[in-house]
């Protein structure tokens, strides 16, 4: 009898275990093992190979944040020309109200890549689109009060356009795998020179059609379309973003983008996403068998600001090249022009087109060049700190020879080719030392990258004006043969010194 019972008591908890209810959401290959469905080899091989692909929709809306905040801020100077056969701005207060931007935008960028480290990029980013796309449509306003209205409007949209360097870096480095980081930098990093070659190219077209109000309207106006697009798409992390897919969430923790998520996980309407204990369990084991079994690590990233990271070689070897970079770039862009007009009697238009060739083959290679970059680190052909060296040392001796070329450039043509040479290769930097700052640090990297930025502004900010007085004193060869030596201190100093070692600080648990 006693054993009958045993049996009608064994069935009875069987099918009360069959119709117990189930519960609700998709459950991963981890949590159906767990609830004793088919927990097959085949499906958690699926969490690793139906990847969604959204980190690469962020790195779209990163080149759209780079392309308006470039665009605007370069409009005002590509159509001062026209404005000041309008308005009548002198010399120095066409030179104060071109400065006016950059005053305000080395002033916040530490402080901007430091909350995007803390707090997410989605809402700095948001404020700095939002400026330079209001500022845009006042701009007009601004100026027709005078010089005052003008200049602290610039002023203001630099300030709080500022954080937008370090906070693209910040949340690429919160979204893509260490062997897509060229690709998606250099995809975020074209959007500058796209909004570069629309302002250049575009703006005085276009005022020439409508006039120079209606310009920085229809630029301001097009800004707010993509300053809605941004707060309805944009994400600051993969985890809670409503678009990522568990698949492909469950990749970026597996390579370490992401860190182990807390048990309770939920998306920003409150579902859950993923019962994420057993999802990390999984791929911490498909990574190392043994780790469920070994003690935690005694040590965590440091918090605060990274103070300790600035005397590190790794640091301050990326920050010299960013410099370096600065200032080649904006000798070009402010000199260049004067050297087409005043040394080879280029006029106005044809300049201009000239220049335009250069935003066009900088796009150009950018995007050709980080795939294969990508390809080479992927399939373990070059090494990470091997390629970022190889394309940042191509591209400091190449930029630095290509303005070598000038000094034997007989007329502008010749010129144009020789600096098409050189910005081709200074494009390489995007896949190079740009880069860089996500390899080195996971934790710090807006703030290192504000930092970084911050210097090569105040290196913008010199280089015409030091190239300005070499002009006068010694001529045009005398500051091409310098920004040769210049770069190729950059070369030198990044070839020998950098690292793709993450260095972030840690601290010893108690």
């Amino acid at each position: 009898m006693e054993d009958k019972a045993r049996k009608d008591t064994a069935k009875k908890e069987t099918r009360r275990s069959s119709t117990s209810p189930k519960p609700k959401g998709k459950l991963s290959g981890a949590h159906a093992a767990e609830d004793g469905k088919d927990a097959s080899p085949e499906k958690e091989k699926g969490i690793a190979e139906k990847v969604s692909q959204f980190r690469w929709v962020m790195c779209c809306l990163l080149f759209g944040c780079r392309l308006v905040c470039q665009a605007n801020r370069i409009l005002l100077g590509a159509l001062l020309p026209i404005i000041r056969k309008d308005v009548g701005f002198s010399d120095q207060e066409a030179g104060q109200l071109l400065a006016a931007f950059a005053s305000g935008y080395m002033l916040t960028q530490i402080l901007g890549g430091a909350l995007a480290d803390r707090l997410g990029g989605k809402w700095i980013l948001q404020l700095a689109i939002n400026a330079v796309s209001i500022g845009s449509l006042a701009a007009p306003f601004a100026i027709d009060q005078g010089f005052w209205p003008a200049y602290w409007t610039y002023f203001l949209m630099g300030l709080l356009e500022g954080p937008s360097f370090p906070t693209a870096g910040s949340m690429l480095s919160k979204w893509i795998p260490a062997t897509e980081r060229a690709t998606a930098s250099s995809l975020a990093d074209t959007g500058g020179s796209v909004g570069g070659l629309l302002a250049l190219g575009g703006g005085p077209i276009l005022a020439t059609m409508v006039g120079w109000r209606s310009t920085f309207m229809v630029y301001g106006a097009c800004s707010v379309v993509f300053c809605a697009v941004w707060l309805l798409f944009s994400a600051s992390r993969p985890t809670g973003c409503r678009w990522v897919s568990q698949a492909e969430l469950a990749m970026l923790i597996k390579e370490g983008v992401v860190e182990q998520l807390p048990v309770q996980a939920a998306d920003v309407d409150g579902k859950e996403v993923l019962a994420a204990a057993s999802l990390n369990k999984v791929l911490a084991e498909a990574v190392d068998p043994d780790a469920t079994s070994k003690k935690p690590s005694k040590t965590k990233s440091e918090d605060g600001f990274p103070w300790r990271m600035f005397l590190s070689a790794p640091v301050l070897a990326v920050c010299y090249a960013h410099s370096v970079f600065n200032f080649g770039r904006y000798f070009l862009y402010g000199w260049i022009p004067t050297y087409y007009s005043e040394v080879l009697g280029v006029d106005a238009v044809t300049a201009g087109f000239y220049m335009m060739c250069l935003q066009v083959a900088d796009a150009f290679v950018k995007l050709l060049v980080a795939p294969i970059a990508d390809h080479l680190t992927s399939s373990g052909k070059l090494s990470i700190l091997g390629l970022r060296r190889l394309l940042s040392c191509a591209g400091f001796f190449g930029f630095g020879g290509g303005l070598l070329l000038c000094c034997f450039a007989p007329n502008a043509f010749f010129v144009t080719v020789a600096l098409v040479i050189g910005k081709s290769f200074a494009s390489c930097h995007a896949a190079g030392f740009k880069t860089n700052y996500l390899d080195i640090t996971r934790k710090h990297t807006g703030s290192v990258a504000g930092v970084g930025n911050t210097l090569a502004t105040l290196s913008s900010t010199v280089a015409p004006m030091i190239a300005g007085s070499i002009i006068q004193a010694s001529g045009w060869n005398a500051v091409f043969v310098l920004c040769f030596f210049v770069n190729v201190s950059g070369a030198v100093v990044f070839g020998l010194f950098s690292s793709a070692s993450c260095i972030d600080p840690v601290v010893r648990e108690d």
